[in-house]
């Protein structure tokens, strides 16, 4: 596997986003579980002891409870998400399945389980995963998700090639890009709709250890200087959630706080990922392909 061709940002000429915005920003909320026994996500990464609860209680608190204040909020707000869903959650946890439904979130296929990577896979184990994950996902709006985005960014070498052969359209994998672009697998053109890992909560809540104002100064500050950019060329901003770090009490008026300010922004367009790739296939389709 080659990573995408490089591209530098001048020489583009990027067709307007919708709504004559200067940014487009979808929110991903990444709804997750995680095997009981191995370790994961930690906000307390020294607690390693088998089997290690701390750290799993604090991830399960966002399916608990974390993902139902979410909900609300975008609710509220009138803002759609993009649900990164693991697809053993359908079994698991059905009243968040019924409630993505309910709330109309769009689902963004995120594998199995977040305790289940796809480096070191067979390309026939690999190959079979992603098409139990798909179908799995399929129960939940009645239609295979268009994208994906892998757990922990654990890819193989076969990795694109065998989404793009299962149907997928775009994947969220590649965080080296403002804008979306097309890359080459060996099933044809894959739609890269830029991720992030800067504005992020992992990174910012959990890495960084910012408060939970410094947390939504942070993600104003991303937006603003998108925005600005995007007075020249159209750009994407993502936003990476997760329920047991935004879900959890004392960050819910920050993280509403900094969606109130994008949303109050003109020239913005709030969208899901699928959209993102409606918009970007009819502007930009994809080349042709031997």
């Amino acid at each position: 596997m080659l990573p995408p061709a490089y591209s530098a940002l001048p020489s583009r000429n990027l067709p307007s986003l919708p709504h004559r915005a200067r940014v487009a920003v979808y929110v991903v909320m990444n709804i997750e579980h995680f095997t009981f026994g191995k370790l994961g996500t930690a906000i307390q990464p020294h607690l390693t002891s088998s089997p290690e609860i701390a750290n799993y209680g604090w991830r399960d608190y966002g399916n608990r409870v974390g993902i139902w204040r979410l909900f609300e909020l975008f609710a509220e707000l009138g803002i759609p998400v993009t649900a990164a869903l693991n697809a053993e959650m359908v079994q698991l946890y059905p009243p968040i399945i019924e409630g993505i439904r309910q709330y109309g979130w769009s689902v963004l296929a995120h594998g199995w389980n977040n305790s289940t990577g796809h480096s070191g896979l067979a390309r026939d184990v690999e190959q079979e995963l992603i098409e139990r994950s798909l179908s799995l996902l399929e129960k939940v709006s009645g239609s295979r998700p268009w994208g994906w985005l892998t757990p922990g960014f654990s890819v193989s070498e076969n990795t694109f090639d065998l989404l793009k052969a299962a149907g997928i359209r775009y994947t969220t994998d590649w965080v080296n890009d403002d804008q979306p672009y097309w890359f080459p697998t060996a099933a044809g053109p894959l739609l890269g709709i830029p991720y992030t890992l800067e504005a992020n909560d992992i990174s910012l809540c959990l890495s960084a250890r910012l408060s939970a104002e410094a947390f939504a100064q942070a993600l104003i500050d991303q937006f603003d200087q998108l925005w600005q950019d995007g007075e020249r060329s159209p750009r994407i901003m993502a936003i990476g959630l997760h329920p047991f770090i935004v879900g959890q009490p004392l960050r819910m008026g920050s993280l509403k706080k900094a969606l109130q300010h994008i949303q109050s922004r003109p020239q913005t367009w709030l969208t899901t990922g699928d959209g993102l790739y409606d918009w970007y296939a009819q502007a930009c389709p994809a080349p042709e392909t031997p």
